[in-house]
């Protein structure tokens, strides 16, 4: 395996020799944007540890509407019910960012987890991590303003990227926050008049992260604090 593993956190928490041996079923991968990685209902062939970019975890109703239920970057793995015996997942996992990482196969996985291995472990901590995200999502849905909500999405995908910009039109962005596009353009219009971003030909540029961090709810920083304390920062990500 080469240093640039360390970039994702559940391999960078794995010991030397694991991750060693671990690194010869992995093979590097790149993550485009709007890349389907999993269909609901498809059988999971392969798992993904990003370093960079983000995935979303996306729900679809019977209408049609969507809205994005969790997000997966370099803190964690795509294709996680592997590991608990289930072979395919009910939301489409979509590339929001584009990045790169590392692809296994659903067998090296569930052969790697078999025992009670320090990735089995690491993983297992993920998933309560995972799970403490989308149960403050869930709250934050019901409690927040859009805005707040907005602002918690942006710093998501800031973290999970190098730029300072986030690739988005207002379309995908209300499918994301489960609202309407006017909605979206309420929002980010005193945004941008306040100069916390730059919206412009579906790019949104943060121009003050600090004040942008104070527009957004308590749950970007719970759930930031929760995956620390639960799997320790490497220093890539």
């Amino acid at each position: 395996m080469t240093s640039r593993a360390l970039d994702n956190r559940l391999l960078a928490n794995l010991p030397p020799e694991d991750r060693e041996r671990i690194g010869a079923r992995l093979t590097p991968v790149d993550l485009e944007r709007r890349e389907i990685v999993y269909e609901p209902g498809t059988e999971f062939r392969h798992v993904y540890f990003p370093e960079r970019g983000l995935i979303s975890v996306i729900n679809t109703m019977n209408d049609g509407s969507t809205i994005e239920v969790g997000t997966i970057g370099c803190e964690g793995m795509s294709g996680l019910p592997v590991v608990f015996g289930v072979d395919s997942s009910p939301h489409r996992h979509l590339v929001q960012i584009s990045g790169s990482g590392w692809r296994m196969s659903a067998a090296d996985l569930r052969d790697e987890t078999r025992r009670d291995t320090p990735l089995r472990q690491v993983l297992f901590r993920y998933h309560m991590g995972f799970v403490a995200q989308i149960m403050q999502s869930v709250a934050c849905n019901g409690l927040h303003s859009v805005q707040e909500r907005c602002c918690r999405w942006l710093l998501l995908c800031l973290d999970r990227s190098t730029s300072s910009e986030v690739v988005i039109t207002h379309e995908f962005l209300a499918q994301m926050l489960g609202v309407r596009r006017a909605t979206v353009t309420e929002v980010l219009r005193p945004l941008q008049s306040d100069g916390l971003i730059r919206y412009r030909r579906g790019v949104v540029a943060v121009l003050d992260r600090p004040r942008l961090e104070r527009a957004s709810c308590e749950c970007y920083q719970i759930i930031r604090n929760e995956f620390t304390r639960l799997l320790p920062a490497s220093k890539g990500c």
